[in-house]
């Protein structure tokens, strides 16, 4: 069983969900600190201006990722939505998926994990990515830290497979792996070309729902084109 584990990110870019359809499960890494210049919060689209970065607002304090609440005292719900329609009303599959992203947009929620969490299953919807999906928290167990902390996500879930991110290697210990009889994998992720609504040259690394609106059920298929065998250690 192959099993991979990330932090949620907002509105992740095609690399994320590339990962998630090479796996059997998925681990939300929810009980750990969120990284300063990470993409926990954020993420871009494409405008006739070129990239726009969207921004959730955060409270102040908190530092691990299942306890981050959103500052809900700004109106950066409109901000972004407003954003996202404005430069994607014009798309091919518009009209399909708007209603979707918009419903979630429109709900009260408090934790940033929580947002993410919808989002993320809406986007695996669309793609049609089948893939089982677990919060680290809702085991209810210390998984120790570093990759050491993976390995044993891995094994509490009988995976004989992680595959990480290519990032990653300068911080996976591969003994923390082969101890327990899981195979260490990394991603070789080649982003894929595809038509944009704004630009004369493609712009990569946006959020998935720049392909999405572009391209709808074909996207997974956009997705997988440009697939790598993954790489061992």
């Amino acid at each position: 069983m192959k099993i991979s584990v990330h932090q949620p990110n907002y509105l992740p870019w095609i690399g994320y969900f590339d990962k998630l359809d090479q796996s059997d499960s998925f681990v939300i890494l929810d009980k750990v600190n969120r990284a300063n210049r990470g993409f926990l919060n954020r993420n871009s689209i494409l405008t006739s201006n070129g990239k726009l970065l969207l921004t959730v607002p955060l409270q102040k304090g908190e530092l691990q990722i299942n306890k981050i609440k959103i500052d809900n005292s700004s109106n950066w719900k409109e901000k972004h939505w407003g954003a996202i329609e404005a430069n994607y009303k014009k798309t091919p599959f518009w009209t399909l998926y708007k209603e979707r992203f918009k419903s979630i947009y429109a709900e009260d929620m408090d934790y940033l994990c929580d947002l993410n969490i919808q989002f993320l299953k809406l986007n695996c919807e669309i793609l049609n990515i089948d893939v089982k999906i677990y919060r680290e928290s809702e085991f209810h167990e210390d998984f120790g830290t570093s990759s050491e902390r993976i390995a044993n996500i891995v094994q509490k879930l009988k995976g004989d497979i992680y595959i990480s991110g290519s990032g990653a290697r300068a911080y996976n210990n591969p003994d923390d792996f082969n101890s327990r009889g899981i195979k260490l994998l990394y991603q070789n992720f080649q982003h894929p070309l595809y038509s944009q609504k704004w630009g004369n040259e493609f712009t990569p690394n946006l959020s998935i729902i720049d392909l999405i609106f572009n391209h709808g059920p074909h996207s997974i298929d956009i997705i997988r084109s440009k697939r790598k065998e993954l790489l061992e250690e």
